[in-house]
């Protein structure tokens, strides 16, 4: 009996950890060279992963068509920054005014990364 107990105590501890683990981070955003937030979690509907040739692209879709809009108009052939929490994941370039509700972000960032970013955004809803 004491050891299913503490077989029961050791897999409820690593679940928790488990949990804890894949979200060490509290938002997720965009910022510009200046450091100013441009979007944060709560301006994404959705997001998904695609794989490239040799990279991994992001797709999200903004709550409001405007905002990539905005976004890609006012820093257009400049670089923007992904952040995961305060850890800066890739410094994508903006090379076209996007006039949809959704855009592909190519960074240089690693699957792992984009994966988090995703998760976190998809389930912020």
């Amino acid at each position: 009996m004491k050891l299913i107990v503490s077989t029961l105590a050791a897999l409820f501890l690593l679940m928790g950890c488990q949990q804890n683990v894949s979200h060490e981070f509290n938002d997720v955003s965009i910022k510009d060279q200046e450091g100013n937030v441009l979007v944060t979690s709560s301006d994404f509907e959705k997001a998904s992963i695609q794989d490239g040739q040799n990279r991994v692209l992001v797709n999200v879709n903004f709550k409001n068509s405007d905002t990539p809009k905005e976004m890609t108009e006012n820093h257009l052939n400049e670089k923007v920054h992904i952040y995961l929490g305060d850890e800066k994941i890739a410094s994508p370039t903006v090379r076209k005014v996007i006039h949809s509700d959704s855009m592909q972000v190519a960074g240089d960032y690693t699957k792992e990364e984009a994966e988090q970013f995703v998760d976190f955004i998809n389930q912020s809803f």
